[in-house]
């Protein structure tokens, strides 16, 4: 198993001076506009920089990023590693490398190494190739989504450690098992209390239907209407059952996935991006 597509090169720009930073956790939708397509949109699926480390001790950064659905949404988008490619400009620096790093579905870590701690701002470039048809038939271009992070000292942390790539991913492997392991057992919780919940709506519904042939026309006529919607809670509560059984199923099936590409990395069947090496920036 090999993964692929995830080219790129680090260039040097003279300055980023007039380029506002990326927030972290916004995302940034991949425009049309950057590859020429006179329909852009600003929304659609995009990339956001959800978290980011320095140390000046190793000289390495290290960057977490997430593609997202809609912009600004949380649902997943459904592009392939290998229909990304990844570039990357820095500022103030004249030798680095780098390594982009797929780990879990639509996550991405980028490693940058031998960066000296007075780097100005790098500028990431996320390339999509992926492409759509529209309703019309109309093929759309994926376009491409530019994130800029700039030096400051609340970035410089001495206890980052220094993890292979194999490592990140292997890492970030196992937290997201672990929090599909999580919402399982909510989903089984939200079970087990719906189960109980119908149990008791049982009861009561025995009990009333008892009280029937002691009760007068217009009584049986509330009984009855009681009993209507103690069933349509029952409804309810058979729907978040079914619900919860399938997003179970779903995210067994994920987690034997990730079991299934943790194996892969660890016995080297699944090839990591290997690092790439810095082209100095001509104006």
């Amino acid at each position: 198993m090999i993964c692929g597509g995830l080219l790129g090169s680090i260039k040097f720009a003279p300055t980023f001076a007039n380029v506002d930073e990326t927030p972290l956790n916004s995302a940034v939708s991949f425009s049309t506009s950057n590859t020429g397509d006179s329909d852009d949109d600003s929304s659609g699926p995009g990339v956001a920089l959800t978290a980011r480390q320095y140390s000046s001790k190793t000289q390495r950064l290290v960057m977490q990023f997430h593609i997202t659905g809609d912009n600004d949404d949380a649902t997943e988008a459904s592009i392939l590693p290998s229909d990304l490619d990844w570039y990357i400009k820095t500022v103030g620096q004249e030798s680095a490398s780098y390594q982009v790093v797929p780990t879990t579905t639509n996550h991405y870590v980028l490693i940058v190494d031998h960066l000296d701690d007075n780097f100005g701002a790098i500028q990431i470039t996320v390339e999509n190739r992926d492409k759509t048809v529209g309703a019309n038939g109309k093929i759309t271009k994926g376009g491409s989504a530019q994130l800029v992070l700039k030096n400051h000292p609340s970035l410089d942390n001495h206890n980052l450690e220094k993890l292979s790539a194999k490592q990140y991913a292997i890492t970030a492997i196992n937290k997201e098992i672990e929090k599909q392991q999580q919402k399982i057992k909510q989903n089984k919780q939200v079970i087990q209390v719906a189960q109980a919940a119908i149990k008791t709506d049982n009861q009561k519904i025995t009990m009333r239907q008892k009280d029937l042939k002691y009760e007068t026309d217009s009584q049986r006529q509330d009984t009855l209407s009681g009993i209507s919607d103690i069933r349509s809670d029952q409804d309810t509560q058979r729907t978040n059952i079914s619900e919860a059984q399938k997003d179970i199923e779903k995210r067994q099936t994920e987690i034997a996935y990730m079991q299934k590409k943790q194996t892969a990395i660890n016995d080297g069947s699944y090839q990591l991006p290997k690092p790439g090496k810095t082209q100095i920036y001509q104006k």
